[in-house]
C-alpha cells in the first residue's frame, strides 16, 4: 500500500497540470470529420496492441494524426508511443514530457482510452486532451462513447469502428 503522503502529493500534482493546461485549449473541429486521434492505453499485451493500431486504418486517420500514449508501467508497448508516469508532472504542475505536451496541444477530434477504470494517467489525459468525442470502456463523465467490451480487444476495435462510421454519416 502507497504512504497517504505519496498519494496526496500526486493528487496535487494533477489538480496543478489540470489548472496549468486550461490555457492549452486549441480550437475545436465542429465539421465532423475525424483527421486525428489519441489512443491510451495502459497494457503492453500483444493481441491489444495489434487490435488497437488496426484502428488506424480502420478509421481512416493518417499515420502522422494518429498517436498513442502508454499510461501503464514498465515498457512502451507500440512503437512511437510517448509514455507516461506521474514523474513527468513537476510538483508546480509543468509538464515535463515535451512529447507529451505535443499530444495533448495538438486538439484531436478523438481520444480513445483502452486502460483500467482507475487509471489515474489516463483519467488525467481524457480530462485535460480538448477533444469533441472521448471513446473509452467504461462509462465515466468525461467519455461520450463507452464499450463494454469483456476484455476483448478486438470487440472494441469492432465497435468503436462502427460508431464512428455512424457519427460520420457514412
Amino acid at each position: 500500500m502507497r504512504p497517504k503522503r505519496t498519494v496526496l502529493l500526486e493528487s496535487y500534482k494533477l489538480y496543478l497540470a489540470k489548472k496549468r493546461l486550461k490555457a492549452f485549449t486549441p480550437g475545436k473541429n465542429a465539421s465532423g470529420e475525424l483527421k486525428s486521434l489519441v489512443l491510451l492505453y495502459d497494457s503492453p499485451d500483444e493481441r491489444l496492441i495489434k487490435n488497437l493500431e488496426s484502428l488506424k486504418s480502420g478509421i481512416g486517420v493518417p499515420e502522422e494524426a494518429f498517436h498513442s500514449v502508454f499510461c501503464g508501467s514498465g515498457n512502451k508497448g507500440m512503437k512511437d508511443s510517448v509514455g507516461f508516469q506521474l514523474k513527468d508532472i513537476a510538483y508546480t504542475g509543468r509538464i515535463k514530457n515535451q512529447a507529451l505536451m505535443e499530444v495533448i496541444q495538438s486538439g484531436p477530434d478523438l481520444v480513445i482510452s483502452y486502460t483500467e477504470k482507475n487509471n489515474r494517467r489516463a483519467l488525467f489525459l481524457r480530462e485535460v486532451i480538448p477533444a469533441p468525442v472521448k471513446a473509452g470502456r467504461f462509462e465515466e463523465k468525461e467519455v461520450n462513447l463507452s464499450i463494454n467490451d469483456g476484455k476483448e480487444p478486438g470487440v472494441f476495435t469492432e465497435e468503436l469502428i462502427k460508431y464512428l462510421k455512424i457519427l460520420k454519416g457514412e
